[in-house]
């Protein structure tokens, strides 16, 4: 019984060992089943994948197309906003944009802030009301007319109230001849002087300068407005200009700049043919030569430089030119003084309107330089030296500035221009501190030229190119007289000093 116990072990245990090969078998092709399962699967989701990527890919490529067009889009937009804001936001004091182009918006004074009390400076001359210590010699010369009225009784001991007035009486003058001579009515010169002055230098029309005279004279003079054409004709033609421009040419330097007036009639200089607009005018380029007591003004019909050569003055000068940088200037002369005033507002409204702060820096920089010029007498060399370094350092941090904005951008186009200008005329705008005679601004001109936008306000526009050169003639002429201190009446009245009968 045991050798058959041990048998059925024996057996038991190889039947065993076959299912135990067996199933090492099986399970042998199951792994290899089940390995060719898992790569057809990572076969099948590689493919699922690319697929789906693929398909996400073809689907989405319309949409991320459009959103580069959008994004491009919104940048374009933005670029254009900032620019037509920095346009809306222009004024005369960010820009060279001219005062009367600043229309009903409020604009701030860009002047910097002084030290200086407001009001009066000490030697300021004021215009106190107060009886003159010569009065006597005045009403013996005819000047001025000394009245009393006594409401003392005649009394010793009195205060005195003064009353000042102006009388306005006709003055009618007989001149007596022998027999054989003319009679005839003329104006005289005090009138012609007047109406000359309160036409040009105050700007009234022609028409209410009649109504003026006949209201002050009761009725006794009206004068009409062709005459007092003729007047200002008459003055025009007794100026000599030459003494006015050898002074500006013998000056040490002069300010040049222009504007434009409207005129019915244009003179043709090359064809010398007068032509009349019908229905519109024509421009009237109005150029001021000017200095600290000498102006003198000339029309053209284009702003051009054969205008320039005509006039006979800027390609004649020798001295410092000041201007407001305006390119066709720099081919005469040897010594420019661009206007620092107006590089200042450029840089001004390129921190404001387009928020790059490079900009004010330069501005500080530039305009602390003048406020060291005007506490001065003269630049030592070394602080020449460090004020040009500076300049050069912050031009090389302006190209830096540049290379972090989008080339070909409105605002990178603005400021490469500026970077551009303060380099390659840096001579002209650093004048002022090199030769202290040099301005920093050109105001002087600017100021000379201001009475022709008023008189373009008031009149509107010239009828005749006539009208304009006499108009320029008497304003070099009563602008100069002004800038000397002298008595504008006296001089107008000057004009017209000759003999009585000469009129007639």
């Amino acid at each position: 019984m045991g050798e058959n116990y041990n048998k059925s072990i024996i057996k038991q245990l190889e039947e065993l060992t076959l299912e135990n090969e067996r199933l090492n078998a099986e399970n042998k092709l199951l792994k290899a089943e089940n390995n060719k399962l898992w790569q057809t699967i990572k076969q099948l989701n590689d493919s699922i994948e690319q697929r789906i990527s693929e398909a996400v890919a073809k689907a989405c490529a319309p949409l991320y197309e459009r959103i580069a067009y959008l994004e491009s889009e919104n940048e374009r937009k933005d670029a254009e906003i900032i620019r037509l804001k920095g346009q809306i936001n222009k004024d005369s004091s960010n820009s060279s944009q001219p005062p009367g182009m600043n229309g009903l918006k409020k604009v701030f004074n860009s002047r910097e802030k002084s030290n200086k009390k407001v009001g009066g400076q000490k030697g300021h001359k004021g215009t106190t009301l107060k009886v003159p210590e010569n009065l006597d010699s005045l009403v013996k010369e005819g000047k001025a007319k000394k009245c009393v009225i006594d409401f003392t009784n005649g009394s010793k001991e009195y205060v005195s109230k003064w009353e000042i007035d102006l009388e306005t009486k006709v003055v009618y003058t007989e001149y007596r001849y022998p027999l054989g001579t003319n009679p005839c009515l003329f104006y005289g010169k005090n009138l012609k002087a007047l109406c000359v002055l309160l036409s040009i230098n105050c700007f009234i029309a022609d028409k209410r300068l009649s109504y003026l005279f006949r209201d002050l004279t009761a009725g006794l003079i009206t004068v009409s407005s062709g005459t007092i054409e003729k007047f200002k004709k008459e003055a025009a033609s007794k100026i000599n200009l030459s003494s006015i421009r050898e002074d500006l040419l013998n000056g040490e330097v002069m300010h040049v700049d222009e504007t434009l007036l409207r005129s019915v009639q244009v003179l043709e200089y090359e064809s010398n043919e007068l032509k009349t607009a019908i229905g519109t005018s024509f421009d009237a380029v109005i150029r001021t030569h000017s200095n600290s007591i000498t102006t003198l003004y000339t029309v053209n019909s284009h702003k051009d430089d054969k205008g320039i050569k005509r006039d006979e003055i800027i390609p004649c000068f020798c001295g410092i030119l000041s201007h407001d940088h305006d390119k066709k200037y720099y081919k005469y002369g040897k010594l420019h003084a661009t206007c620092g005033a107006h590089i200042s507002r450029e840089l001004k409204g390129l921190n404001e309107l387009y928020k790059i702060e490079w900009a004010e820096k330069f501005r500080k920089f530039y305009v602390g330089i003048n406020e060291y010029k005007n506490r001065t007498e003269v630049c030592e060399c070394d602080k020449l030296m460090e004020i040009e370094k500076e300049y050069d350092g912050l031009l090389l941090e302006g190209d830096t500035a540049l290379e972090e904005m989008k080339e070909g951008s409105f605002i990178y186009d603005k400021l490469y221009l500026i970077i551009n200008r303060l380099r390659q005329y840096k001579d002209d705008y650093m004048l002022f501190i090199r030769n202290y005679k040099a301005p920093f601004t050109n105001n002087q001109a600017e100021r000379d030229l201001r009475h022709c936008k008023i008189k373009q306000k008031i009149s509107g526009c010239f009828r005749s190119w006539a009208g304009v050169v006499c108009y320029t003639k008497i304003h070099s002429f009563l602008s100069t007289a002004h800038k000397r201190k002298q008595n504008l009446f006296s001089a107008v009245k000057g004009l017209f000093c000759h003999l009585s009968n000469s009129t007639c």
